[in-house]
Protein backbone atom coordinates (compact mmCIF):
# COMPACT_ATOMS: atom_id res chain seq x y z
CA UNK A 1 0.00 0.00 0.00
CA UNK A 2 0.73 3.38 -0.76
CA UNK A 3 -0.42 6.22 1.49
CA UNK A 4 -2.51 4.06 2.94
CA UNK A 5 -4.65 3.32 -0.84
CA UNK A 6 -3.99 0.43 -2.58
CA UNK A 7 -2.56 -0.38 -5.32
CA UNK A 8 -3.92 -1.10 -8.42
CA UNK A 9 -3.14 -4.38 -8.69
CA UNK A 10 -4.51 -4.94 -4.93
CA UNK A 11 -8.18 -3.40 -6.36
CA UNK A 12 -8.20 -5.87 -9.44
CA UNK A 13 -7.23 -8.84 -7.49
CA UNK A 14 -10.20 -8.19 -4.68
CA UNK A 15 -12.43 -6.93 -7.12
CA UNK A 16 -11.52 -10.20 -9.57
CA UNK A 17 -12.50 -12.26 -6.10
CA UNK A 18 -15.74 -10.78 -5.68
CA UNK A 19 -16.51 -11.21 -9.07
CA UNK A 20 -15.69 -14.76 -9.43
CA UNK A 21 -18.10 -15.38 -6.15
CA UNK A 22 -20.53 -13.87 -8.23
CA UNK A 23 -20.30 -15.63 -11.16
CA UNK A 24 -21.70 -18.58 -9.45
CA UNK A 25 -24.74 -16.39 -7.77
CA UNK A 26 -25.64 -16.38 -11.95
CA UNK A 27 -27.61 -19.42 -13.39
CA UNK A 28 -25.61 -21.84 -15.32
CA UNK A 29 -26.27 -20.45 -19.19
CA UNK A 30 -25.15 -17.92 -21.32
CA UNK A 31 -25.36 -14.86 -18.24
CA UNK A 32 -22.84 -17.15 -16.56
CA UNK A 33 -20.55 -17.30 -19.78
CA UNK A 34 -20.62 -13.98 -20.11
CA UNK A 35 -19.29 -13.61 -16.57
CA UNK A 36 -16.45 -15.60 -17.15
CA UNK A 37 -15.67 -13.74 -20.60
CA UNK A 38 -15.88 -10.70 -19.44
CA UNK A 39 -13.32 -11.45 -16.41
CA UNK A 40 -11.01 -13.08 -19.00
CA UNK A 41 -11.01 -9.80 -21.04
CA UNK A 42 -10.34 -7.64 -18.66
CA UNK A 43 -7.43 -9.80 -17.44
CA UNK A 44 -5.95 -8.94 -20.82
CA UNK A 45 -7.04 -5.31 -21.12
CA UNK A 46 -5.24 -4.72 -17.69
CA UNK A 47 -2.12 -6.96 -18.91
CA UNK A 48 -1.65 -4.57 -22.13
CA UNK A 49 -2.46 -1.17 -19.67
CA UNK A 50 0.42 -2.67 -17.26
CA UNK A 51 3.05 -2.71 -20.22
CA UNK A 52 1.92 0.04 -21.56
CA UNK A 53 3.05 1.57 -18.01
CA UNK A 54 5.58 -0.37 -16.71
CA UNK A 55 7.43 -0.68 -20.08
CA UNK A 56 9.71 -4.24 -18.98
CA UNK A 57 12.02 -4.43 -21.54
CA UNK A 58 10.86 -7.40 -23.30
CA UNK A 59 7.51 -6.62 -23.53
CA UNK A 60 5.92 -8.86 -26.24
CA UNK A 61 5.94 -12.00 -23.93
CA UNK A 62 3.03 -10.03 -22.14
CA UNK A 63 0.99 -9.42 -25.22
CA UNK A 64 1.44 -13.19 -25.91
CA UNK A 65 -0.18 -14.20 -22.55
CA UNK A 66 -2.94 -11.64 -22.95
CA UNK A 67 -3.76 -13.21 -25.87
CA UNK A 68 -3.76 -16.70 -24.70
CA UNK A 69 -6.28 -15.34 -22.12
CA UNK A 70 -8.50 -13.97 -24.42
CA UNK A 71 -8.36 -17.31 -26.23
CA UNK A 72 -9.34 -19.12 -23.51
CA UNK A 73 -12.18 -17.02 -22.71
CA UNK A 74 -13.52 -17.16 -26.31
CA UNK A 75 -13.25 -20.70 -25.95
CA UNK A 76 -15.89 -20.37 -22.86
CA UNK A 77 -18.08 -18.34 -24.61
CA UNK A 78 -18.21 -20.79 -27.59
CA UNK A 79 -18.57 -24.11 -25.08
CA UNK A 80 -21.05 -22.20 -23.16
CA UNK A 81 -23.27 -21.29 -26.22
CA UNK A 82 -22.39 -25.00 -27.53
CA UNK A 83 -24.08 -26.58 -24.79
CA UNK A 84 -26.49 -24.58 -23.45
CA UNK A 85 -27.89 -22.64 -26.50
CA UNK A 86 -27.48 -25.47 -29.12
CA UNK A 87 -27.94 -28.53 -26.52
CA UNK A 88 -25.56 -30.12 -28.32
CA UNK A 89 -22.06 -32.03 -26.65
CA UNK A 90 -19.83 -31.72 -29.67
CA UNK A 91 -16.46 -32.73 -29.45
CA UNK A 92 -13.63 -31.96 -30.77
CA UNK A 93 -15.32 -28.17 -31.45
CA UNK A 94 -14.59 -24.99 -32.62
CA UNK A 95 -14.15 -23.64 -28.60
CA UNK A 96 -11.34 -26.31 -28.86
CA UNK A 97 -9.31 -24.56 -31.13
CA UNK A 98 -8.91 -21.71 -29.01
CA UNK A 99 -8.25 -23.69 -26.15
CA UNK A 100 -5.45 -24.78 -27.31
CA UNK A 101 -4.42 -21.66 -29.20
CA UNK A 102 -4.32 -20.70 -25.46
CA UNK A 103 -1.56 -23.21 -25.00
CA UNK A 104 0.48 -22.30 -27.45
CA UNK A 105 0.37 -18.71 -26.66
CA UNK A 106 0.86 -19.21 -23.12
CA UNK A 107 4.47 -21.23 -23.90
CA UNK A 108 5.33 -18.94 -26.48
CA UNK A 109 4.94 -15.94 -23.60
CA UNK A 110 6.74 -18.08 -20.97
CA UNK A 111 9.88 -19.32 -23.26
CA UNK A 112 9.09 -15.32 -23.98
CA UNK A 113 10.02 -14.23 -19.97
CA UNK A 114 12.33 -17.10 -20.12
CA UNK A 115 14.07 -16.03 -22.65
CA UNK A 116 14.89 -12.24 -21.07
CA UNK A 117 15.22 -13.61 -17.87
CA UNK A 118 18.15 -15.92 -18.91
CA UNK A 119 19.94 -14.85 -22.57
CA UNK A 120 22.85 -16.55 -21.93
CA UNK A 121 23.06 -20.63 -21.96
CA UNK A 122 22.02 -22.11 -18.16
CA UNK A 123 22.28 -25.52 -19.12
CA UNK A 124 22.00 -27.15 -15.44
CA UNK A 125 18.42 -25.24 -15.61
CA UNK A 126 17.51 -26.63 -19.14
CA UNK A 127 18.49 -30.18 -17.40
CA UNK A 128 16.46 -29.95 -14.32
CA UNK A 129 13.41 -28.77 -16.08
CA UNK A 130 13.71 -31.40 -19.11
CA UNK A 131 13.97 -34.03 -15.69
CA UNK A 132 10.92 -32.95 -13.92
CA UNK A 133 9.15 -32.19 -16.82
CA UNK A 134 9.34 -36.06 -18.43
CA UNK A 135 8.66 -37.60 -15.13
CA UNK A 136 5.79 -35.89 -15.06
CA UNK A 137 4.94 -36.61 -18.73
CA UNK A 138 5.61 -40.36 -18.04
CA UNK A 139 2.31 -39.92 -14.84
CA UNK A 140 0.84 -38.21 -17.52
CA UNK A 141 1.09 -40.96 -20.23
CA UNK A 142 -0.45 -43.42 -17.24
CA UNK A 143 -3.27 -41.15 -16.19
CA UNK A 144 -4.30 -39.17 -18.49
CA UNK A 145 -2.73 -39.84 -22.12
CA UNK A 146 -2.97 -43.49 -22.72
CA UNK A 147 -6.97 -43.86 -21.98
CA UNK A 148 -7.33 -41.90 -24.88
CA UNK A 149 -5.27 -43.62 -27.11
CA UNK A 150 -6.95 -47.34 -26.15
CA UNK A 151 -10.47 -45.52 -25.98
CA UNK A 152 -11.79 -46.83 -29.40
CA UNK A 153 -14.99 -44.99 -29.27
CA UNK A 154 -12.81 -41.78 -30.42
CA UNK A 155 -12.22 -40.94 -33.72
CA UNK A 156 -9.15 -40.11 -34.86
CA UNK A 157 -9.18 -36.26 -35.13
CA UNK A 158 -10.77 -36.90 -30.89
CA UNK A 159 -7.79 -38.65 -30.13
CA UNK A 160 -5.51 -36.49 -31.57
CA UNK A 161 -7.50 -33.21 -29.90
CA UNK A 162 -7.56 -35.27 -26.41
CA UNK A 163 -3.84 -36.02 -26.22
CA UNK A 164 -3.42 -32.53 -27.54
CA UNK A 165 -4.61 -31.54 -23.98
CA UNK A 166 -2.10 -33.07 -21.69
CA UNK A 167 0.52 -32.51 -23.99
CA UNK A 168 -0.20 -28.76 -24.09
CA UNK A 169 0.12 -29.22 -20.07
CA UNK A 170 3.22 -30.82 -20.14
CA UNK A 171 4.85 -28.26 -22.59
CA UNK A 172 3.43 -25.71 -20.04
CA UNK A 173 4.78 -27.06 -16.81
CA UNK A 174 8.56 -27.73 -18.53
CA UNK A 175 8.52 -24.03 -19.89
CA UNK A 176 7.61 -23.02 -15.62
CA UNK A 177 9.38 -25.33 -14.67
CA UNK A 178 12.34 -23.93 -16.65
CA UNK A 179 11.44 -20.70 -15.52
CA UNK A 180 11.00 -21.61 -11.69
CA UNK A 181 14.45 -23.60 -11.82
CA UNK A 182 16.78 -20.75 -13.59
CA UNK A 183 18.01 -17.62 -12.16
CA UNK A 184 16.24 -14.01 -11.88
CA UNK A 185 14.57 -11.82 -9.75
CA UNK A 186 11.61 -13.05 -8.10
CA UNK A 187 10.19 -10.49 -7.36
CA UNK A 188 5.61 -10.45 -6.42
CA UNK A 189 4.31 -10.08 -9.82
CA UNK A 190 6.98 -13.43 -10.17
CA UNK A 191 5.04 -14.74 -7.96
CA UNK A 192 1.50 -14.03 -9.24
CA UNK A 193 2.16 -14.73 -12.42
CA UNK A 194 3.16 -18.38 -11.11
CA UNK A 195 0.22 -19.37 -9.18
CA UNK A 196 -1.90 -17.64 -12.25
CA UNK A 197 0.09 -20.62 -14.35
CA UNK A 198 -0.53 -23.20 -11.33
CA UNK A 199 -3.79 -22.44 -11.33
CA UNK A 200 -4.52 -23.13 -14.92
CA UNK A 201 -2.52 -26.55 -14.30
CA UNK A 202 -4.62 -27.98 -11.36
CA UNK A 203 -7.95 -26.77 -13.20
CA UNK A 204 -6.58 -28.64 -16.52
CA UNK A 205 -5.90 -31.30 -14.75
CA UNK A 206 -8.37 -32.06 -12.79
CA UNK A 207 -11.02 -31.56 -15.37
CA UNK A 208 -9.06 -34.45 -17.54
CA UNK A 209 -9.60 -36.76 -14.64
CA UNK A 210 -13.29 -35.90 -14.46
CA UNK A 211 -13.27 -36.60 -18.11
CA UNK A 212 -11.97 -39.77 -17.98
CA UNK A 213 -14.08 -40.56 -14.75
CA UNK A 214 -17.90 -39.18 -14.16
CA UNK A 215 -17.18 -36.44 -16.29
CA UNK A 216 -17.23 -32.68 -16.65
CA UNK A 217 -20.46 -30.44 -15.70
CA UNK A 218 -19.73 -26.59 -16.65
CA UNK A 219 -20.03 -24.65 -14.23
CA UNK A 220 -18.39 -26.78 -11.35
CA UNK A 221 -16.20 -25.13 -8.71
CA UNK A 222 -13.51 -26.69 -10.71
CA UNK A 223 -13.66 -23.35 -12.87
CA UNK A 224 -12.53 -21.61 -10.24
CA UNK A 225 -9.14 -22.40 -11.16
CA UNK A 226 -9.57 -20.68 -14.26
CA UNK A 227 -10.72 -17.85 -13.30
CA UNK A 228 -7.88 -17.75 -10.68
CA UNK A 229 -5.94 -17.57 -13.49
CA UNK A 230 -7.62 -14.42 -15.11
CA UNK A 231 -7.05 -12.99 -11.62
CA UNK A 232 -3.21 -13.60 -10.59
CA UNK A 233 -2.27 -13.26 -14.33
CA UNK A 234 -3.96 -9.57 -14.19
CA UNK A 235 -2.95 -9.02 -11.03
CA UNK A 236 0.84 -9.83 -12.17
CA UNK A 237 0.74 -7.57 -14.88
CA UNK A 238 -0.49 -4.38 -12.96
CA UNK A 239 2.31 -4.94 -10.19
CA UNK A 240 5.07 -2.37 -10.34
CA UNK A 241 7.39 -5.37 -9.94
CA UNK A 242 6.16 -6.74 -12.96
CA UNK A 243 8.93 -5.13 -15.17
CA UNK A 244 11.70 -7.10 -13.06
CA UNK A 245 10.38 -10.11 -14.52
CA UNK A 246 12.15 -10.17 -17.71
CA UNK A 247 15.06 -8.50 -16.27
CA UNK A 248 18.22 -10.39 -16.95
CA UNK A 249 19.29 -12.28 -14.47
CA UNK A 250 22.37 -11.68 -12.45
CA UNK A 251 25.95 -13.67 -13.29
CA UNK A 252 26.28 -16.38 -10.84
CA UNK A 253 28.05 -20.10 -10.16
CA UNK A 254 25.89 -22.44 -12.54
CA UNK A 255 24.34 -25.48 -11.52
CA UNK A 256 23.74 -25.66 -8.07
CA UNK A 257 21.72 -28.22 -6.77
CA UNK A 258 19.86 -27.75 -3.43
CA UNK A 259 17.84 -30.34 -1.17
CA UNK A 260 14.64 -29.45 -2.38
CA UNK A 261 15.28 -29.37 -6.04
CA UNK A 262 17.69 -32.83 -5.31
CA UNK A 263 14.43 -34.14 -3.87
CA UNK A 264 12.51 -32.88 -7.07
CA UNK A 265 15.01 -34.45 -9.29
CA UNK A 266 15.28 -37.80 -7.55
CA UNK A 267 11.25 -38.36 -7.84
CA UNK A 268 11.38 -37.35 -11.59
CA UNK A 269 13.96 -40.23 -12.02
CA UNK A 270 11.78 -42.69 -10.01
CA UNK A 271 9.24 -41.95 -12.28
CA UNK A 272 9.65 -44.62 -14.69
CA UNK A 273 9.90 -47.55 -12.57
CA UNK A 274 6.86 -45.96 -10.63
CA UNK A 275 4.64 -46.16 -13.67
CA UNK A 276 5.67 -49.47 -14.06
CA UNK A 277 4.60 -50.39 -10.79
CA UNK A 278 0.98 -48.66 -11.14
CA UNK A 279 0.42 -50.47 -14.46
CA UNK A 280 1.27 -54.05 -13.15
CA UNK A 281 -0.54 -53.46 -10.15
CA UNK A 282 -3.94 -51.64 -11.73
CA UNK A 283 -3.50 -55.17 -13.91
CA UNK A 284 -3.58 -53.30 -17.06
CA UNK A 285 -1.20 -52.96 -19.99
CA UNK A 286 2.42 -52.43 -19.76
CA UNK A 287 3.52 -50.11 -21.63
CA UNK A 288 6.39 -51.45 -22.94
CA UNK A 289 7.66 -48.71 -25.14
CA UNK A 290 6.85 -46.00 -23.30
CA UNK A 291 8.60 -46.80 -20.15
CA UNK A 292 11.80 -47.91 -22.14
CA UNK A 293 11.77 -44.25 -23.84
CA UNK A 294 11.18 -42.71 -20.24
CA UNK A 295 13.56 -44.33 -18.50
CA UNK A 296 16.26 -43.61 -21.42
CA UNK A 297 15.30 -39.96 -21.53
CA UNK A 298 15.29 -40.03 -17.92
CA UNK A 299 18.96 -41.73 -17.78
CA UNK A 300 20.59 -39.49 -20.82
CA UNK A 301 19.12 -36.91 -18.66
CA UNK A 302 20.81 -37.80 -15.86
CA UNK A 303 23.88 -38.30 -16.86
CA UNK A 304 24.23 -35.03 -18.73
CA UNK A 305 23.43 -33.29 -15.20
CA UNK A 306 25.88 -35.44 -13.74
CA UNK A 307 28.35 -34.39 -15.85
CA UNK A 308 27.91 -30.89 -15.81
CA UNK A 309 27.78 -31.15 -11.72
CA UNK A 310 31.39 -33.00 -11.76
CA UNK A 311 32.57 -30.22 -14.23
CA UNK A 312 31.20 -27.45 -11.44
CA UNK A 313 33.11 -29.56 -8.75
CA UNK A 314 36.29 -29.51 -11.10
CA UNK A 315 36.04 -25.84 -11.43
CA UNK A 316 35.71 -25.38 -8.02
CA UNK A 317 38.33 -27.28 -6.68
CA UNK A 318 40.87 -25.42 -9.75
CA UNK A 319 39.86 -22.08 -7.84
CA UNK A 320 40.18 -23.27 -4.19
CA UNK A 321 43.56 -25.26 -5.22
CA UNK A 322 44.28 -21.86 -7.23
CA UNK A 323 43.77 -19.26 -4.18
CA UNK A 324 45.73 -22.02 -1.78
CA UNK A 325 48.80 -21.89 -3.95
CA UNK A 326 48.87 -18.29 -5.99
CA UNK A 327 49.27 -14.60 -4.41
CA UNK A 328 45.74 -13.21 -4.65
CA UNK A 329 47.12 -10.00 -5.84
CA UNK A 330 50.00 -10.35 -8.53
CA UNK A 331 48.65 -14.01 -9.69
CA UNK A 332 52.10 -15.35 -9.07
CA UNK A 333 52.85 -18.41 -7.19
CA UNK A 334 52.62 -17.85 -3.25
CA UNK A 335 55.26 -18.54 -0.41
CA UNK A 336 53.84 -22.29 -0.21
CA UNK A 337 53.78 -23.25 -3.72
CA UNK A 338 57.58 -21.94 -4.14
CA UNK A 339 58.94 -24.22 -1.01
CA UNK A 340 56.96 -27.12 -2.59
CA UNK A 341 58.57 -26.59 -5.86
CA UNK A 342 61.80 -25.75 -4.49
CA UNK A 343 62.33 -29.20 -2.65
CA UNK A 344 60.83 -30.60 -6.18
CA UNK A 345 63.25 -28.91 -8.51
CA UNK A 346 66.53 -29.74 -5.87
CA UNK A 347 64.79 -33.32 -5.06
CA UNK A 348 65.50 -34.70 -8.70
CA UNK A 349 68.29 -36.03 -10.50
CA UNK A 350 69.18 -33.68 -13.33
CA UNK A 351 71.23 -30.55 -13.66
CA UNK A 352 71.95 -27.71 -11.52
CA UNK A 353 68.71 -25.21 -10.27
CA UNK A 354 69.41 -21.43 -10.03
CA UNK A 355 67.34 -19.42 -7.77
CA UNK A 356 67.02 -15.47 -7.94
CA UNK A 357 66.04 -14.73 -4.47
CA UNK A 358 64.54 -10.30 -5.51
CA UNK A 359 63.93 -7.69 -3.09
CA UNK A 360 62.55 -4.30 -4.62
CA UNK A 361 64.48 -1.07 -4.01
CA UNK A 362 62.80 1.80 -2.99
CA UNK A 363 59.41 0.33 -2.69
CA UNK A 364 58.50 1.48 0.78
CA UNK A 365 58.46 5.47 -0.21
CA UNK A 366 55.84 4.66 -2.76
CA UNK A 367 53.29 3.07 -0.10
CA UNK A 368 54.15 5.74 2.32
CA UNK A 369 53.34 9.10 -0.24
CA UNK A 370 50.93 7.29 -3.06
CA UNK A 371 49.02 4.86 -0.36
CA UNK A 372 48.60 1.15 -0.63
CA UNK A 373 46.21 1.32 -4.01
CA UNK A 374 49.54 2.82 -6.08
CA UNK A 375 51.76 0.21 -3.97
CA UNK A 376 49.56 -3.04 -5.46
CA UNK A 377 49.69 -1.22 -8.69
CA UNK A 378 53.15 -1.20 -8.26
CA UNK A 379 53.58 -4.87 -7.25
CA UNK A 380 51.56 -6.11 -10.22
CA UNK A 381 53.60 -3.91 -13.27
CA UNK A 382 56.57 -6.22 -11.09
CA UNK A 383 55.34 -9.38 -11.26
CA UNK A 384 54.09 -8.37 -14.90
CA UNK A 385 57.56 -8.06 -15.89
CA UNK A 386 59.28 -10.39 -14.16
CA UNK A 387 56.81 -13.10 -16.09
CA UNK A 388 57.76 -11.33 -19.29
CA UNK A 389 61.78 -12.46 -18.46
CA UNK A 390 61.91 -16.03 -17.60
CA UNK A 391 61.35 -19.28 -19.54
CA UNK A 392 58.17 -21.67 -19.96
CA UNK A 393 59.15 -24.01 -16.80
CA UNK A 394 60.44 -20.89 -14.49
CA UNK A 395 58.71 -20.42 -11.56
CA UNK A 396 57.94 -16.70 -10.47
CA UNK A 397 56.80 -16.74 -6.71
CA UNK A 398 55.69 -13.56 -4.63
CA UNK A 399 56.92 -14.61 -0.86
CA UNK A 400 55.69 -11.34 0.86
CA UNK A 401 55.22 -7.81 0.97
CA UNK A 402 58.32 -6.69 -2.11
CA UNK A 403 59.80 -9.98 -1.91
CA UNK A 404 60.11 -12.44 -5.06
CA UNK A 405 61.77 -15.27 -5.95
CA UNK A 406 62.37 -17.17 -9.39
CA UNK A 407 63.06 -20.95 -9.90
CA UNK A 408 65.30 -21.46 -12.87
CA UNK A 409 65.56 -25.26 -13.94
CA UNK A 410 68.60 -26.78 -15.68
CA UNK A 411 70.37 -23.55 -15.52
CA UNK A 412 73.82 -22.90 -14.92
CA UNK A 413 75.70 -19.91 -13.22
CA UNK A 414 76.20 -17.93 -16.40
CA UNK A 415 72.44 -18.02 -17.66
CA UNK A 416 71.38 -17.31 -14.00
CA UNK A 417 73.40 -13.86 -14.17
CA UNK A 418 72.08 -13.18 -17.60
CA UNK A 419 68.77 -13.56 -16.66
CA UNK A 420 69.27 -11.79 -13.20
CA UNK A 421 70.73 -8.71 -15.10
CA UNK A 422 67.99 -8.22 -17.57
CA UNK A 423 65.82 -8.30 -14.26
CA UNK A 424 67.68 -5.60 -12.65
CA UNK A 425 67.48 -3.88 -15.82
CA UNK A 426 63.43 -4.01 -16.57
CA UNK A 427 63.14 -3.09 -13.04
CA UNK A 428 64.82 0.07 -13.15
CA UNK A 429 62.79 1.34 -15.58
CA UNK A 430 59.85 3.63 -14.82
CA UNK A 431 56.58 2.84 -13.38
CA UNK A 432 53.84 4.89 -14.44
CA UNK A 433 51.42 4.78 -11.01
CA UNK A 434 48.07 8.01 -11.50
CA UNK A 435 50.04 9.21 -14.53
CA UNK A 436 53.10 10.01 -13.20
CA UNK A 437 56.63 7.97 -13.41
CA UNK A 438 57.65 5.96 -10.30
CA UNK A 439 60.93 4.47 -10.19
CA UNK A 440 62.06 1.94 -8.10
CA UNK A 441 65.18 -0.99 -8.33
CA UNK A 442 65.62 -4.58 -6.98
CA UNK A 443 68.14 -6.28 -5.87
CA UNK A 444 68.68 -9.70 -6.26
CA UNK A 445 70.85 -12.57 -4.98
CA UNK A 446 71.53 -15.76 -6.84
CA UNK A 447 72.64 -19.34 -6.00
CA UNK A 448 72.69 -22.49 -8.04
CA UNK A 449 72.65 -25.63 -6.74
CA UNK A 450 72.98 -28.91 -7.86
CA UNK A 451 70.51 -32.36 -6.55
CA UNK A 452 69.78 -33.78 -3.53
CA UNK A 453 70.94 -30.30 -2.42
CA UNK A 454 69.76 -28.59 1.10
CA UNK A 455 66.84 -26.61 0.01
CA UNK A 456 66.50 -24.42 3.22
CA UNK A 457 70.61 -23.95 3.43
CA UNK A 458 70.54 -22.56 -0.53
CA UNK A 459 68.04 -20.13 0.46
CA UNK A 460 69.28 -18.80 3.24
CA UNK A 461 72.50 -18.61 0.65
CA UNK A 462 70.42 -16.71 -1.48
CA UNK A 463 68.77 -14.24 0.61
CA UNK A 464 72.17 -13.78 2.42
CA UNK A 465 73.60 -12.72 -1.55
CA UNK A 466 70.73 -10.48 -2.06
CA UNK A 467 71.32 -8.56 1.49
CA UNK A 468 75.27 -8.09 0.47
CA UNK A 469 73.53 -6.93 -3.00
CA UNK A 470 71.72 -4.47 -1.06
CA UNK A 471 75.16 -3.29 1.03
CA UNK A 472 76.99 -3.17 -2.14
CA UNK A 473 74.76 -0.11 -3.89
CA UNK A 474 71.28 -1.92 -4.75
CA UNK A 475 70.06 -2.49 -7.97
CA UNK A 476 72.40 -5.24 -8.47
CA UNK A 477 72.98 -8.86 -8.65
CA UNK A 478 75.46 -10.80 -6.04
CA UNK A 479 76.02 -14.75 -6.29
CA UNK A 480 76.20 -16.52 -2.56
CA UNK A 481 79.65 -17.78 -2.29
CA UNK A 482 80.21 -21.30 -2.31
CA UNK A 483 79.66 -23.27 1.13
CA UNK A 484 82.79 -23.94 3.12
Amino acid sequence: MRSGRWPAWGWFLALSSVWIVGCYAVPPGLARAATYGLLGVASAVVTVAGVRRFRPATAWPWYALAAGRLAWAAGDVLYWWQTVVWNRDVFPSIADVFYLAHYALLVFGLVGLVRARRPGKDRPGLLDALVLSTGAAMLAWVFLMAPYVHDSELSTLGRVVSLAYPAGDIFVLGVLLRMTTGRGDRPPAYWLLVSSMIATLIGNIAYAVLELTIGYQAGSIIDVTWLAMYALGGAASMHPSMSAISRPARTGPEGSVGPRRLVALAMASLMAPTVLAIQWLGGTDIDVPVIVAGCAVLFLLVIARLQGLVALLSQTLRSVEEQATHDQLTGLANRRLFHARWHESLGEAGGPTALLYVDLDGFKPVNDTLGHEAGDSVLVEVAERLRSLVRAGDVVARLGGDEFAIILPWTDGATAEAIAQRLVTSLAEPFIVEHRPISIGASVGAVTAGPNSDPEAELRRADTAMYAAKAAGRGRVEFARAPA
